[in-house]
């Protein structure tokens, strides 16, 4: 199984350009489209998706292209990563599944664009490791990883960051849900909300914290849009306070 995410966004051909590589080196492989909505550009937003999505997959080939650097000196790799792979630029995609990465591999794929490798290293590389051949890979080391705040509680005070910012506006933290398991409420930007279980919850229009689906600390309003209401970015660093 091949996964694909991408900045591409669906108005040109350069996803169905991608399958099509796949598909005559490998007639055989699936192809799932994770997402080509990516922000433009947003090494970060890539990272968060390839963290929410290795839980629920079976072992497959996840590709990512989302490449500013194309064309330059940044490397193409495959990582293992428990038991499927990584292939996509060494561009930080990898930071926050890091610590599962236990092998690291360059691709030896000359391309034929200086701003297509989608099509020209990835998408072969990924139907060559799918079919189980291994020959374009050469070992390496390191790979990149870029810079973020680890979250951290002191008493009832966490430093924390923000990593994504949903289609809904919900502002998503990197708190995992055992440092607020004793919240009932959470002082944000100067505003005290309340810890609710769900969406539903809450009155329309009410600012809340929660716990989301992947068991990170978010802030939503209920049918609203938490991001403008904390005028909140993906990266911005801050000291939110639990309320016991």
């Amino acid at each position: 199984m091949i996964t694909l995410t991408t900045d591409f966004g669906y108005k040109d051909h350069y996803v169905g350009v991608m399958k099509g590589v796949i598909l005559k080196i490998n007639p055989h492989a699936k192809i799932v489209d994770i997402t080509h909505n990516v922000e433009r550009h947003s090494i970060r937003h890539a990272a968060y998706v390839l963290n929410a999505i290795l839980p629920y997959f079976p072992p497959a080939v996840h590709v990512f292209v989302v490449d500013p650097g194309v064309g330059t000196e940044r490397k193409g790799i495959a990582a293992k990563i428990e038991n499927s792979w990584y292939v996509g630029p060494d561009n930080g995609i990898l930071t926050y599944v890091a610590h599962k990465v236990s092998e690291v591999y360059e691709l030896q794929i000359e391309p034929e664009s200086t701003t297509f490798h989608g099509r020209d290293v990835f998408a072969p590389a990924a139907a060559y490791i799918d079919m189980g051949n291994f020959e374009i890979l050469k070992k390496t080391e390191n790979f990149e990883i870029f810079e973020y705040r680890k979250a951290a509680r002191n008493e009832n005070r966490i430093n924390c960051e923000v990593i994504h910012i949903d289609h809904f506006g919900n502002v998503i933290t990197n708190v995992p849900k055992e440092m607020v398991k004793d919240a009932k409420g959470i002082e944000v930007i100067g505003k005290t909300v309340r810890f609710l279980p769900s969406y539903g919850h809450a009155k329309k229009g009410e600012l809340i914290a929660l716990v989301n689906s992947e068991n990170f600390l978010e802030f939503a309003v209920n049918q609203g849009d938490a991001s403008k209401r904390l005028a909140l970015e993906v990266g911005d660093k801050m000291e939110i306070i639990v309320q016991q």
